[in-house]
């Protein structure tokens, strides 16, 4: 793994009219095919670009105030990106910047709005492509307190139909998706009185909902190239931890075939959790040092995130305040420690060129 220094022809951090420090704030930032690191200012009101090769930043996209999230669409070469308006997330909106990879001049494209209302967007969903899958046709819109999934088409960006959870009284709060048989699966918010809701299993064939995950509550993940041994849809096994968990990164099992191994990052404790799916072993991997708190990260409820470094890669990575940390998938075990990083939240891998 290279540590890499940004410099280049933009200036990366400038200092902001009144301060005396300078100050990198940065949300969230995405590989695109290995040329370039986009990665988001929102106190800057842009995107900046790093070039790989050059390890140099080259580039700075204006975008609407407040952009805290991108997701790099292979399928159509987009970066997809959520602003929030202000601090408050009053004046959200979503953009696209087109021909990503390319060495052109960049700029932002708002999508087509939902409603003719912009403000009620509250987050944005876009299935990754996988080995079964490598194009992506339609991507999902999630609005603040509305129990309906805007279905969007990627490649005009624009409003395809609404797909209705009144009947579940699910407010969508987050989803995840597996080609392998084209089943979304929805993390409800709390109800009215504060319950916990089930998931939903919704067809995206059909754009209806099948019905509740059983009793399984939380966020969904699914595995990289979505199998778990037939690829079927088979009962959980429960894991019962202290942990606060913060963020989930699959890593392929070295030792059974197709399977996964889980690593998990804990927002308030110190240690880490590795998760064997085909025996349901723990172990706690520990000793990484404190987390970013989460006063100190606005911008999700992510504030350790834990990426893993691809499909056939063996490591991970996770930050803590002031260090990062790479985790040997092989070994289940601590690599290394890159210190001096100062509360750092968002990572990316780059591959070897």
């Amino acid at each position: 793994m290279t540590r890499v220094w940004v410099y280049g022809e933009e200036e990366v951090c400038p200092t902001s009219p009144g301060e005396a420090v300078q100050r990198c704030v940065w949300s969230s930032a995405v590989n695109v095919k290995d040329k370039f690191i986009y990665v988001t200012q929102p106190t800057l009101n842009r995107v900046l670009l790093v070039d790989v090769q050059t390890q140099k930043a080259v580039q700075t996209v204006s975008t609407d105030p407040y952009p805290v999230k991108l997701h790099y669409d292979k399928s159509h070469d987009q970066v997809w990106l959520l602003s929030w308006g202000d601090a408050e997330k009053n004046f959200p909106t979503l953009q696209v910047i087109n021909q990503a990879s390319g060495r052109v001049s960049h700029h932002t494209v708002h999508t087509q709005p939902v409603g003719r209302r912009f403000d009620r967007v509250d987050d944005f969903f876009i299935p990754a492509s996988s080995l079964i899958a490598n194009h992506v046709r339609f991507g999902l819109i999630l609005h603040r307190n509305e129990p309906v999934l805007h279905k969007i088409d990627l490649e005009t960006t624009s409003y395809v139909k609404n797909i209705s959870l009144w009947e579940y009284n699910c407010i969508p709060k987050s989803v995840a998706y597996t080609h392998l048989g084209g089943y979304y699966f929805v993390n409800c918010r709390p109800d009215s009185t504060g319950a916990t809701q089930p998931q939903l299993i919704l067809d995206s064939v059909t754009d209806s909902a099948i019905g509740q995950n059983r009793d399984v509550t939380g966020t969904p993940y699914v595995s990289p190239d979505d199998h778990h041994r037939s690829g079927e849809i088979q009962e959980p096994f429960d894991i019962h931890t202290n942990l606060h968990l913060s963020d989930l990164a699959f890593q392929r099992s070295f030792t059974e075939v197709h399977q996964y191994n889980v690593f998990g990052s804990s927002g308030r404790q110190t240690d880490a959790l590795f998760v064997e799916l085909s025996s349901g072993k723990v172990k706690m991997i520990k000793s990484l040092k404190e987390a970013t708190k989460s006063f100190e990260w606005p911008w999700s409820g992510r504030n350790r995130v834990m990426a893993g470094s691809g499909l056939f890669g063996q490591y991970l990575m996770t930050p803590s305040r002031e260090s990062l940390f790479v985790l040997n998938g092989r070994l289940n075990k601590l690599n290394c420690e890159i210190t001096d990083v100062v509360k750092g939240n968002v990572v990316v891998w780059v591959g070897e060129s």
